[in-house]
């Protein structure tokens, strides 16, 4: 089977390194899940699951699939709210950059950022937040 799945997770990992909250604040960007000891503010391009996949003509296949992206961030000494509010504001960026090239430089028909789940709690004086988020993608091999 041929996919642009890889590809647009390629891409998208590129878009997190090039935003200017991960440059300015030391945001660790990974291709999937970061192994050994994480920085306190990363995103991973993770998972990716495919919807469908359905020849379009007898020659061409559409595949719809999501890649996840999740934002992880803590905050020493702050609070839920706090660690909360620069996930969001790194998912902004991110989905702005998304809507301005919504075919991701051509990979893609088009795509759209989808929030899925938010999650804070506290950890060693500090507290955790974790931004699921989901970009959709519908592409054609």
């Amino acid at each position: 089977m041929s996919t642009k799945a890889v590809e647009v997770k390629q891409a998208l990992r590129a878009i997190l390194a090039d935003m200017a909250l991960t440059a300015t604040d030391k945001v660790q960007v990974t291709y999937g899940f970061p192994t050994r000891a994480p920085e306190r503010r990363w995103a991973v391009v993770g998972e990716i699951n495919w919807d469908s996949a359905e020849w379009a003509t007898n020659r061409s296949r559409n595949e719809e699939f999501t890649v996840s992206v999740i934002f992880s961030v803590q905050d020493a000494g702050g609070t839920s709210e706090g660690a909360e509010g620069y996930a969001v504001a790194l998912a902004k960026e991110f989905e702005e950059r998304l809507a301005a090239d919504p075919s991701i430089g051509g990979r893609c028909i088009t795509s759209s950022f989808v929030p899925r789940s938010m999650k804070s709690w506290p950890i060693d004086g500090a507290y955790e937040c974790q931004f699921e988020t989901q970009v959709r993608a519908t592409a054609r091999p």
